[in-house]
């Protein structure tokens, strides 16, 4: 076999042929509805459990490796950032909070820390799907099929298979983002905590805790403000030294992380460092593109939650969460998964809408890449701007259908949504 084919093939780097096939051949087999929906969610499942416990060493997964192993590190009275990875030299880059649960999977081996941080994964975006489900308004009826294919779907797309394949934190945080939101619209009690949990272990999600306060959620976005607050504190109880260190000196970084002109960097910034050099000139353009980016899609998200269109306004704020952060990888792009959910309803009769969709998706599975691709990464930073300025709202889309009416989180619902406190679009 051709080693350039190899990439294509191997399921490590592009399992989106392999379900294809699996899912191809049930349905040659006439296998049709909820079964084949139950194998096409079970298919991707086992594709990823397999890929997780096969890794093993030298590197496992990669970062899920770095964050125990600073964890552990902390454990026996050294830094949380004093851990370098054997293969790649790559320390912790989380403030203290976000590293320190990973102590609990410290004295586990690795094929079965490896398989249980999958799992935990793979729940994450199960409950991601669901809250996506709701948002999207899907009725009772339909939304167990829905949900399994969605998750069948992401599972496959680069962003989540990264997320898998690296040990990352990411579907946890599309899982507490999403879910957040749906409570947002319940009026929950809880609202906002999820959201402020998520701002606490990464920046970037704090994007979402200024829309609910533009968007008149005030007292979600007050509770996510103070639970971000409150475990960056507990951050600082439980590690002072390395607080102290990260937010004075490490945060500001960014090479820690990695190079603006990397090939897997979708963000803006990224962007432009590809095509110009460092210099005043590129910081300008930046901050203005940064700047319009940020008045045209907050502008647009609260329109659409105004109208009733979380799903969108979700896909808004993550994408432009994506966009103006320095250095935003492939494997941070869930909300641009998530804009296949917001797109594929309305893509009938217009095709317009279906050669998007098909860019789309070609973009967020990028065969053979494993979103390591310049062009590619470039596609998908235009996409993102895409849906950022351009994304189609669908007033009432989150509406409660399906929903039961004598559930007491959804009493008043209506009434909580910015659409029926306003009609200014």
């Amino acid at each position: 076999m051709s080693d350039r084919l190899v990439p294509y093939l191997d399921p490590w780097t592009t399992p989106a042929l392999l379900w294809i096939i699996i899912v191809g051949a049930l349905a040659l087999l006439r296998v049709r509805g909820r079964p084949l929906a139950i194998a096409a969610a079970g298919t991707a499942v086992s594709i990823a459990i397999w890929k997780a416990w096969a890794i093993g060493p030298p590197n496992g997964l990669l970062d899920l490796t770095i964050y125990t192993g600073a964890a552990n590190a902390w454990l026996h009275g050294q830094s949380l950032f004093s851990y370098h990875s054997p293969v790649f030299n790559l320390s912790a880059t989380y403030p203290p909070i976000g590293v320190i649960p990973f102590g609990l999977l410290a004295p586990l081996p690795m094929q079965v820390r490896e398989v249980l941080h999958t799992l935990v994964s793979l729940a994450a975006i199960a409950v991601a799907a669901r809250c996506a489900a709701v948002l999207a308004g899907i009725p009772r009826e339909r939304r167990t099929d829905w949900i399994l294919w969605a998750l069948a779907i992401a599972i496959v797309t680069v962003p989540v298979w990264l997320t898998l394949r690296q040990g990352q934190v990411n579907a946890l945080l599309w899982a507490l983002v999403l879910g957040d939101v749906v409570l947002v619209h319940r009026r929950s009690r809880w609202a906002g905590v999820a959201i402020g949990v998520a701002t606490s272990i990464k920046l970037v999600p704090g994007l979402f805790i200024l829309w609910l306060l533009l968007a008149g959620w005030r007292r979600p976005a007050v509770r996510a403000a103070i639970t971000a607050l409150a475990m960056t504190a507990l951050g600082w109880i439980l590690a002072p030294s390395d607080s102290r260190n990260y937010w004075t000196d490490l945060l500001w970084h960014s090479e820690r992380v990695g190079r603006l002109d990397d090939a897997r960097n979708n963000s803006v910034l990224g962007g432009l460092a590809h095509l110009l050099d460092a210099g005043p000139g590129r910081t300008l353009l930046w901050l203005a593109l940064v700047g319009f980016l940020l008045v045209v899609g907050f502008r647009r998200a609260l329109r659409a939650g105004r109208q009733d269109d979380l799903l969108a306004a979700v896909t808004i704020v993550g994408c432009l969460s994506a966009l103006l952060s320095p250095i935003s990888w492939t494997h941070h792009l869930g909300y641009l998964v998530l804009a296949l959910a917001a797109i594929h309803p309305i893509t009938r009769g217009s095709v317009r809408l279906r050669s998007l969709f098909v860019v789309l998706v070609i973009a967020i599975i990028d065969p053979g890449h494993l979103g390591d691709d310049t062009v590619m990464s470039m596609v998908r930073m235009m996409l993102m701007i895409l849906v950022v300025m351009a994304l189609p709202i669908r007033p009432g889309r989150s509406g409660v259908a399906g929903e039961d009416p004598d559930d007491p989180q959804l009493v008043d619902q209506t009434a909580s949504t910015p659409s029926r406190r306003s009609t200014n679009s």
